[in-house]
């Protein structure tokens, strides 16, 4: 409906009867006002996706199955993120949103979040990874305050670069028995103690634990 209208200003709108938000607000970056979603919306991909002046906290609907690049680039969200029970697919959804806090969240049946929160430097808390995950890299590459010990879901077969640059991460690495790649998956998580982790499934271990001086 608004795909690509840089000059719109004023707060997105969206009515109750809504299901399909996908790409409705892309790159409308003068929107300023908190994002909404309809009550009925379930597929939410790039609905906010470079909304730089959106403030606030984000939202997601409880029908809301796809939430794919939601808020990709938001970087003036600040609170929580969210994640309505019913999303399956996380990826990209809070890619650099670098003003949100608090803990990073992973619905139940959650299957995809790759990259769901590179670059959100200020969440902290602990990383989560809910049991239906099978795609997880890139996931908190850069979230340089997360504290705490690293999750990784029993289903998850990819952790390529899952836990980059998570310098403040603590504890011991993890890695399911399911995982294949797990290249640069704790590249920089300076401390982390205790054994390095392979799974039985692994294959790519590049670069897997390198600047981890504390293993």
């Amino acid at each position: 409906a608004y795909y690509n209208c840089s000059n719109l200003t004023g707060a997105p709108v969206c009515g109750n009867s809504v299901v399909n938000m996908s790409n409705t607000y892309y790159y409308c970056k003068n929107l300023t006002g908190e994002p909404i979603c309809g009550p009925n919306v379930t597929n939410m991909s790039n609905a906010y996706a470079v909304c730089w002046g959106i403030t606030g906290n984000p939202a997601c609907g409880e029908q809301v199955t796809n939430m794919a690049n939601a808020y990709y680039g938001c970087r003036n969200l600040t609170g929580d993120p969210v994640c309505g029970s019913n999303v399956t697919v996380m990826d990209n959804t809070y890619n650099y949103c670098t003003n949100l806090t608090g803990n990073p969240v992973c619905g139940a049946n959650v299957t995809t979040m790759d990259a769901a929160y590179i670059g959100c430097s200020n969440l902290t808390g602990n990383p989560v990874c809910g049991s239906k995950v099978t795609e997880f890299s890139w996931t908190y590459y850069g979230c340089t305050n997360l504290t705490a010990s690293p999750v990784c879901g029993e289903n998850v077969v990819n952790m390529f670069g899952t836990y980059q640059n998570c310098v403040n991460l603590t504890g011991v690495p993890v890695c399911g028995n399911n995982v294949v790649d797990m290249g640069m998956a704790y590249y920089g998580c300076t401390n982390l103690t205790g054994a390095p982790a392979c799974g039985s499934s692994v294959t790519n271990m590049r670069y897997a634990y390198i600047q981890c001086t504390n293993l």
